[in-house]
C-alpha cells in the first residue's frame, strides 16, 4: 500500500510523483520519533526532506492504514491463487535449481515428465473443481517457461554428460602454461565449490532421525545450507560463504550476522544464484584476497578456478582487472576440482564430529539427547560450519590440487582423501556416537558425510515452498507490528515517573550520597534523547 507524496522535478523538468512504500514511510516515521532530523533521514534513505516532513504529520493515517493491511494480510494470502500452471511451475523451478546445485543434466523430456508428474500430484491434491483435467507439457509452453524463469543459458540435451579424461588432461596443460607464463604463485591459485550440507540430520537408523521425519510441517532433517568453500594452493583458507532460506531466522534475531564466521546470504531456496555470486565475489573474494596478498607481502593478481554451474556468471571475469578466472569444461569437474577431492568430504566428517562432540557435552550436563537435537538451531550449526572449516588441515588445503596442477607439485603429498575421513569417522564420530548410545556403524556416518542434496519427491517440493510460504508470512507480520511501535507523550511521561521512583528507591538504600547523585547523573543523561522526543511531541 503506498499513497501519493509531494511531486518533484525530474532531469527533464517535469513534474512526477514520489511513490512511497508502506513499509518505508513506517520506517521514516520510527526513526524521526527516535529522534533522527529529517535532514539526516533524507541523505540516509535518498528521499526529498519535504517528503519526509509530510509523512510525518501524516502518521496517524499511515499506522491506521497499516494496521488495516496487517488485519488483512494473512487473509488475503491465503486466498490468493496463482493457478494450476503457475503452480506447477513453480515446483520445476524449485527441482531445475536443485538438478543444476547436484550438476546434473537435463534433457527435455526429463523435464517434461517431471511438470506433467507435478500436474498429477497437484491435480490428486485440489479440490478445485475448475481445475484443467489435461497438461500436455507442450515443447511451445516449454520455451515460454524458459524465458519467464531465465533458464536461456541451462543447457539442455538428450544424453547425460560423460566423463571426459582427455578433457581433463588438456585443461591440466593449458591451465600449467598460463600458470608458467603469468608467473602465478601458489598464494595467488585459487578455486571454490559450493555443496549441500543438512546441517541438522542424524544417521538414517537412529531414533532421533526416524522421530524428525514425523515432525508436522518443514521436516527438520531436510534443513540445508548451500556453502561455498574454497582456498589456494598454498593452504590458506577462504572465509565460507553459507547461504540459507531464512533471512532473518529467529536463532539469529539478535545476533548481526556481521559478527558470524561466515559470509551469511539467503534466498528461498538456499542456493547458489548468480546474483549472489557476484555479491560474494565484489564484496567477500575480493577484499580477503587483497587483505591476504597484501599481508604476505605479494601482489594482488589472483587466478580463480570456476566450474560452469549455472550459478557462476560468465562475465565474473571482467569485473577486476587483476583477477583472472579459468573455467573447467564440462564434464570434467570430479576429475580435477581440488575442493571436490577431499576438501569438501573432511570438512563434512569434522562438522558431524563438532556437533556430535556437542550433544555428548549435553548429555553429560544431564540433558537429554533429543532435547539437545530439538534446541539445535543454524546459530549453532553456523558455529559448527566455522569450527569444522578451522579443522580441515594445511596438508589437504594443498594436496587437493594434484589433479590439476603441474607446477608447485612438491607440496602435494601425505593426503588421502579416503583415509584422511575414514580416520575421523573411526577416531571420532564413532567414539562419540558411542557415547551417546547411538547404534550406528561406519556405514551410517559415511552415508551422511558423503550426501549431497537428494531428490525432491513431489510432496517435498509442495512442503518446501508452503513451508517457506508461511515463513514469510510470519517474519513479514513481525516487520509491520514492529514498525507499528510508536511514542506517546502519555506512556513517556509514565517511563519518566517509573525511572524517578526507581532512583528514589536506590537513594532511601543507600548511605552512599556520591553513587547515588552520579548514577541519577548518568542515568538523565543517557534519556535525554527521549527527552528531545517528549518536548517535541508537546509542542505539536
Amino acid at each position: 500500500m503506498s499513497t501519493n507524496c509531494p511531486s518533484v522535478s525530474s532531469a527533464s523538468g517535469v513534474k512526477k510523483k514520489t511513490r512511497i512504500p508502506l513499509k518505508m514511510k513506517l520506517k521514516i516515521i520510527a526513526l524521526r520519533e527516535r529522534g533522527k532530523r529529517v535532514i539526516d533521514i533524507a541523505r540516509e534513505l535518498g528521499i526529498p526532506q519535504s517528503t519526509i516532513s509530510t509523512i510525518c504529520k501524516d502518521k496517524t493515517r499511515i499506522r491506521d492504514a497499516a494496521k488495516s493491511s496487517a488485519s488483512v494480510k494473512s487473509t488475503v494470502i491465503r486466498n490468493k491463487r496463482a493457478g494450476p500452471i503457475g503452480d506447477i511451475e513453480r515446483l520445476l523451478v524449485t527441482w531445475m535449481e536443485d538438478q543444476i546445485q547436484k550438476h546434473k543434466p537435463f534433457s527435455l523430456s526429463t523435464i517434461q515428465a517431471m511438470a506433467r508428474s507435478f500436474f498429477n500430484t497437484l491435480k490428486e491434491n485440489s479440490d478445485d473443481p475448475t481445475y484443467p483435467q489435461v497438461f500436455t507439457a507442450s515443447p511451445g509452453w516449454f520455451q515460454r517457461f524458459k524465458r519467464r524463469n531465465n533458464f536461456n543459458n541451462v543447457k539442455i540435451s538428450g544424453e547425460a554428460a560423460s566423463v571426459n579424461t582427455e578433457g581433463a588432461a588438456a585443461f591440466k596443460e593449458e591451465l600449467n602454461r598460463i600458470i608458467v607464463d603469468e608467473k602465478y604463485l601458489p598464494e595467488q591459485i585459487f578455486n571454490v565449490d559450493e555443496t549441500c550440507l543438512f546441517w541438522k540430520r542424524m544417521p538414517e537408523h537412529t531414533y532421533i532421525h526416524q522421530e524428525s521425519k514425523t515432525m508436522p510441517g518443514f521436516k527438520t532433517y531436510k534443513d540445508r545450507v548451500t556453502l561455498l568453500l574454497g582456498g589456494n594452493v598454498a593452504g590458506f583458507k577462504l572465509k565460507p560463504l553459507l547461504i540459507y532460506h531464512s533471512e532473518n531466522p529467529r536463532a539469529l534475531k539478535n545476533v548481526s550476522t556481521q559478527t558470524l564466521p561466515v559470509h551469511y546470504r539467503h534466498n528461498r531456496k538456499a542456493m547458489m544464484t548468480s546474483a549472489l555470486f557476484a555479491d560474494w565475489y565484489l564484496n567477500c573474494f575480493i577484499p580477503e584476497a587483497r587483505e591476504y596478498c597484501w599481508e604476505n607481502k605479494i601482489p594482488f593478481r589472483i587466478l580463480l578456478i570456476l566450474d560452469n554451474a549455472p550459478g557462476h556468471p560468465q562475465h565474473i571475469g571482467n569485473m577486476h582487472p587483476f583477477i583472472k578466472v579459468v573455467y573447467l569444461p564440462p564434464s570434467i569437474t570430479a576429475l580435477i576440482q581440488p575442493m571436490d577431492q577431499g576438501v569438501i568430504a573432511t570438512f563434512k566428517a569434522y562438522f558431524l564430529g563438532q556437533t556430535f562432540a556437542q550433544a555428548v557435552r549435553a548429555t553429560k550436563s544431564g540433558r537429554t539427547l533429543r532435547d539437545f537435537w530439538n534446541g539445535f538451531n543454524i546459530l549453532n550449526a553456523t558455529r559448527n560450519i566455522a569450527a569444522a572449516w578451522k579443522d580441515v588441515t594445511l596438508q589437504c588445503m594443498k594436496c587437493v590440487w594434484k589433479k590439476v596442477m603441474k607446477t608447485h607439485v612438491d607440496t602435494f603429498k601425505g593426503f588421502n582423501k579416503d583415509s584422511a575421513v575414514d580416520n575421523i569417522v573411526r577416531n571420532k564420530i564413532l567414539v562419540l556416537g558411542n557415547q551417546l548410545e547411538l547404534d550406528i556403524d561406519e556405514e551410517d556416518i559415511h552415508e551422511l558425510v558423503d550426501i549431497e542434496a537428494e531428490e525432491l519427491s513431489n510432496e517435498d517440493l509442495i512442503e518446501l515452498e508452503e513451508a517457506r510460504r508461511k515463513e514469510a508470512e510470519a517474519m513479514e507480520e513481525e516487520v509491520i507490528a514492529e514498525a507499528l511501535k510508536t511514542f506517546t507523550t502519555k506512556k513517556l511521561a509514565e517511563a519518566f515517573a517509573a525511572i524517578s521512583s526507581g532512583i528514589r528507591m536506590l537513594e532511601e538504600m543507600d548511605i552512599n550520597y556520591e553513587r547515588v547523585t552520579k548514577t541519577d547523573r548518568q542515568i538523565q543523561d543517557a534519556l535525554a534523547c527521549y527527552r528531545e522526543i517528549y518536548n517535541e511531541m508537546n509542542k505539536e
